[in-house]
């Protein structure tokens, strides 16, 4: 990856000579002399600067003036860094270590030891971030923090400040070059308040740090916010003539944030803005080369990119001395898009391998070599598909899908994550791509196997990952109050998230970062100690297709759906069979999708129109899988647009007969999680339900529903449990009770935050305080152990849709809480037709029936009631969805009943066999 010499931004004035020799005044002038001399080498001339640099050593060690010799060799490594001499600073450091080893008790005496310490651990900072050992580097940073952090407000002055900002602003970058943009966004964050507080004079600084939040901004895709933070540092610096290196690299950033928006002509002017800042012997030109080839590249001219890009490759191969680098990994990758783009697809391959020859075994595990390797590998498996290498192509896949497991434990962050997921997607597609041509051409069985693997690994990686995790902590022995630690961390930092998503306060962001650390290196601490830990945290293994066959049930068939960016691939399994199938995506059937799911929450759209759409999807997408299938329990494993899409209303025939008649359907985000559900142990087959009134009032703004606590109460008929209405139905009492129930009902609102969607809630009986919202953020907190949760209410199934996760909806953060399945709505669910539906569905789980088929004879029932009226439109009924382990549930009430009937027999026994020894 591209470095910019963002290290200028921490060179400060630690280095001011504290003599020993102060009657020495011969000495001293010689030495502010030969300091002057060095300084104005510095950066411009580097045999000079180390000519005069080796002159002080010399006069400080004749001296024995170890605190002039530990500041001259700090200040030749500024100058080594600049001009990426490594072996300079690697040299320096083995003598700064032995200074410090030696004298460390006269050291010790200064009253600026900490500043030459700490000066120190931020040089070997700086040298390992070079070398991508990024363990190392944050050792040594987080260090100064540690240091500087412990010393009280009165210890505190400006050197010490310049170092802990350095060692936050380069833990920050180290996360930006590993991906994980929101723990970099908290760095970038915590260093702006720290400066603003410590150091609101240093302008300089402060606009540096925000131009590294920038960074971050475009690698977001916040293109606007970006350049605006851009911007400001840049114009900043040229106005006040500040460091070159800044200047380029901010420039640079703008020049490829405009070309994504495709602003050539702004493109242009930061262009002519890097080529002035260049001095002739500066080690950045490679930045101006690459930047004038994506210009040439998006006005089209393949030969002029191409020449640009080699020149740069050959300026960082003399960088690196011609060893093998990250950096000239990039450039060979950037090549081989260039090829790619311009439909040159053997030259691609040829520098996709010369990328991934940079990453030999002795190379250091970096995560950011690994992030690169990850996007060489992806992009090398897509043009192998394009050549028709199918079997070259797997390959590539299975390579990109190690490292991607190697990669997933590093990341802590949920968005950080899904972040890394979605740039890996493309590697799941290619996989399935391959796969799926390769068995249209040899129909070997093994092949469907390995496309149901690589449909898996794409799917539920963050739900899989807290399941996974609940398992770890019970299994691993961990002692009670570590865990009751980690508990505690996690609620605190629920609690200061939703304080800030009210309003901005930088104290409580201070105090979110300080917690966020505390439990990272909690959690750190947690995966050292307790390796069995780690191993089931982070097991990587999907089921497999084989076990899923012995897994399911003989009326079970399963449809796995793999919505990529060029086509959906479609794995059908039953016990004895599976198959895939693939379709071409066109924006004929996204739109499609996109009108049905419009025109189903719409009781008022045209039915007709809406079946003959909907008859058209479940021939392209489901018939080819099931027409010649017997099997009538249908599990669909949704994914992207066809989330949206409740099933059970997909017209089989163009008119008013539909696919739930024909067909029991549940849903599940992978097959793997289903797995993992079932395993689950319910508490108790109980029932405990909400059911809050919304009466007008000046804290309440939702609106009524006129039958909630009729449907919360007739579930008392089936099932043994208690109904809480009105002031009852509280979040206090959902926290001190729900754990103890296996059934969970909430006959209220839910509200929908599309924008933070750990903020959509639940609504419980309205209080002034506003202290009745159960938020999905909350629910990441809780363990339930609960069978079913039933949320009977507005869109509690909908939410902001991310690639392999599904909705990131409130139905989906009960799976988070412990639960085991999930009936919930996919849209603004008719409050009378939602009674009648769940009365029935009841009434059916309280037979015995399994939770699919329970819905599935409410909602056929349902239908065949109002097939003469307005009711039967899909609007009406099949909004709700049942999703997870479907098994069904015995309720209490049955069980007294198959008590008593086994009482009676034994009974009746008893009687004919008293009688037949009478006779």
């Amino acid at each position: 990856m591209k470095l910019c010499l963002f290290l200028l931004f921490i060179i400060s004035s630690i280095t001011q000579v504290f003599t020993q020799n102060s009657n020495d005044s011969v000495y001293n002038h010689t030495i502010t002399i030969l300091y002057s001399k060095a300084y104005e080498h510095m950066y411009t001339q580097q045999d000079s600067a180390y000519f005069y640099f080796d002159k002080i050593n010399s006069e400080a060690k004749n001296h024995q003036d170890y605190l002039s010799l530990i500041s001259s060799l700090s200040s030749s490594n500024k100058t080594a860094a600049h001009f990426y001499d490594l072996d300079k600073i690697k040299g320096n450091l083995r003598q700064l270590d032995s200074i410090v080893l030696k004298n460390d008790v006269e050291l010790k005496q200064n009253e600026s030891y900490l500043i030459y310490i700490n000066s120190i651990l931020l040089d070997k900072g700086i040298y390992y971030f070079r070398l991508n050992d990024y363990d190392k580097s944050r050792k040594a940073f987080q260090s100064i923090i540690n240091s500087v952090e412990s010393l009280k407000e009165s210890q505190l002055n400006v050197y010490l400040i310049d170092l802990i900002t350095s060692a936050y602003s380069f833990i920050a970058k180290m996360y930006v070059n590993d991906g994980k943009y929101n723990l970099a966004k908290d760095y970038y964050t915590k260093n702006i308040h720290f400066l603003e507080s410590k150091k609101a004079e240093d302008i300089i600084k402060i606009n540096r740090t925000y131009s590294l939040l920038a960074e971050v901004l475009k690698n977001q895709k916040q293109l606007d916010s970006s350049n605006t933070y851009f911007n400001k540092s840049l114009h900043y610096n040229i106005e006040n003539q500040g460091s070159p290196s800044s200047i380029i690299t901010e420039a640079n950033h703008l020049l490829e944030n405009y070309l994504s928006q495709s602003k050539t002509d702004s493109a242009f002017y930061y262009l002519s803005v890097i080529k002035e800042h260049l001095s002739e012997n500066h080690p950045r030109w490679n930045i101006y080369y690459e930047a004038k080839a994506k210009i040439h590249e998006a006005e089209g001219n393949y030969d002029l990119a191409e020449t640009e890009l080699q020149e740069a490759l050959k300026l960082v191969k003399q960088k690196w001395q011609n060893k093998p680098h990250n950096d000239v990994a990039e450039i060979y990758n950037t090549l081989g898009k260039l090829n790619e783009n311009f439909n040159k697809p053997q030259k691609a391959l040829e520098n996709y391998n010369l990328a991934i020859n940079q990453f030999s075994e002795d190379k250091i595990n970096s995560t950011i070599n690994e992030n690169t390797l990850l996007r060489v590998l992806r992009n090398k498996a897509s043009i192998l598909n394009t050549m028709s290498q199918f079997s070259e192509s797997m390959v590539s896949v299975n390579v990109a899908l190690k490292t991607l497991d190697q990669l997933k434990p590093t990341f802590k962050s949920n968005a950080d994550k899904l972040f890394l997921m979605d740039e890996a997607f493309p590697v799941f597609e290619s996989g399935l791509e391959a796969t799926y041509n390769l068995y249209q051409k040899t129909k070997q069985d093994s092949l469907l196997d390995t496309a149901f693997y690589y449909s898996e690994k794409s799917k539920s990686v963050l739900l899989l990952d807290a399941i996974l995790s609940t398992k770890a902590t019970k299994f691993a022995n961990i002692p009670k109050d570590i865990i009751e630690k980690e508990l505690l961390l996690k609620s605190q930092i629920n609690h200061l998230e939703k304080q800030l998503n009210q309003s901005k306060n930088k104290i409580l962001e201070d105090q979110l970062f300080e917690v966020k650390n505390e439990y990272r290196e909690l959690v750190s601490s947690i995966e050292t100690n307790y390796k069995s830990y780690y191993n089931l945290k982070y097991n990587s293994e999907v089921v497999s297709l084989n076990e899923l066959q012995n897994f399911l049930n003989s009326d079970d068939v399963l449809v796995s759906y793999f919505y990529g960016n060029q086509a959906i691939y479609i794995i059908t399994i039953t016990k004895k069979s599976k198959d895939i199938q693939q379709y071409q995506i066109d924006s004929n059937l996204e739109n499609d999708i996109v009108s049905i799911y419009s025109m189903l929450n719409n009781p008022k759209s045209n039915l007709k129109e809406l079946n003959n759409k909907s008859f058209n999807l479940y021939k392209k997408l489901l018939v080819p899988s099931i027409e010649k299938l017997s099997q009538k329990d249908l599990i669909i494993v949704t994914d992207g647009l066809l989330n949206y899409i409740p099933f059970s209303s997909l017209s089989t025939n163009g008119e008013n007969h539909y696919l739930i008649e024909e067909h029991s359907i549940s849903y599940v985000n992978s097959a793997t999680l289903l797995k993992q559900l079932s395993e689950k142990e319910s508490v108790n087959n109980e029932v405990l339900a909400f059911a809050p009134s919304f009466e007008a009032s000046s804290y309440n703004t939702l609106l009524p529903l006129p039958n909630n606590q009729t449907e919360a109460d007739d579930i008392l008929n089936y099932f043994g449990g208690k109904s809480l209405r009105n002031n009852e139905a509280t979040l206090l009492n959902f926290n001190l009770e729900s754990e103890h129930y296996g059934l969970l009902h909430f006959a209220t609102h839910a509200v929908l935050n599309d924008e933070t969607p750990e903020y959509s809630y639940l609504a419980f009986q309205p209080n002034e305080t506003n202290t009745n919202l159960l938020y999905v953020s909350d629910l990441y907190n809780l363990n339930l152990n609960t069978n079913l949760v039933t949320l009977s209410a507005c869109e509690s199934g909908i939410g902001n849709l991310k690639r392999g996760e599904g909705f990131m909806s409130l139905a989906r953060g009960f799976y988070f809480s412990g639960a085991s399945s999930i009936s919930s709505t996919l849209w603004k669910i008719n409050d009378a037709s939602s009674l009648k539906i769940m009365d029935v569905f009841y009434k059916n789980l309280s037979e015995g029936k399994t939770k699919n088929l329970a819905l599935q004879k409410a909602q056929v029932s349902f239908l065949k009631d109002n097939k003469d009226n307005a009711l039967n439109h899909p609007y009406y009924w099949s909004g709700f969805v049942i999703s997870g382990n479907t098994t069904a549930i015995a309720s209490t009430n049955n069980l007294l009943w198959y008590l008593l009937i086994a009482v009676t027999f034994v009974v009746i026994g008893a009687i004919i066999r008293k009688r037949r020894k009478s006779n």
